[in-house]
């Protein structure tokens, strides 16, 4: 997943739990500085062939108190990459999932209908994958307009099946 560049301590990989023990050690100083805080975030990351730099106002994220070394985990990834989503305007899981149900279809067909393998659709839903800018195009008029519907329920390839 992409995070800050490297100056940051990006080897511990495991998310924080609420009953964690606080403060930690820092891997960084090694004194025993390290609090859970909620911090405003600039990122900068690269997605579908551009660059976009944006802000993370609610970052919740472990930083040493000593030498200001930030503690980047999966949660901390998720925060971010949900933060970039909303940057550029694309859905989130969650919303891709509504749109499954709206229309009433399962993963599957969603993704026989659209032309994308049920693993790809199945990694945007579990947020271990990106979808395109062009995707996201792409389910946006699937789930919000019958007639595209209509128009990949008649793909040769869906219908050969």
């Amino acid at each position: 997943m992409p995070r800050k560049p490297s100056k940051h301590n990006t080897t511990n990989k495991k998310p924080f739990a609420v009953n964690e023990e606080f403060p930690r050690k820092c891997n960084q100083c090694a004194k025993k500085k390290v609090e859970l805080e909620t911090i405003s975030y600039d990122a900068n990351m690269r997605h579908d062939g551009r660059s976009y730099s944006f802000t993370v106002p609610k970052l919740e994220i472990m930083v040493c108190k000593a030498c200001n070394e930030k503690v980047f985990t999966g949660k901390v990834d998720q925060q971010i990459i949900a933060a970039m989503r909303k940057h550029i305007g694309l859905m989130s899981p969650a919303e891709i999932r509504e749109g499954i149900k709206r229309i009433g279809m399962s993963q599957k067909e969603v993704a026989e209908r659209v032309g994308i393998a049920e693993a790809t659709l199945s990694r945007w839903l579990n947020e271990t994958q990106i979808q395109s800018r062009s995707m996201d195009k792409l389910l946006r008029a699937y789930f919000s307009i019958p007639s595209v519907r209509k128009l990949f329920e008649s793909d040769p390839i869906v219908a050969g099946s």
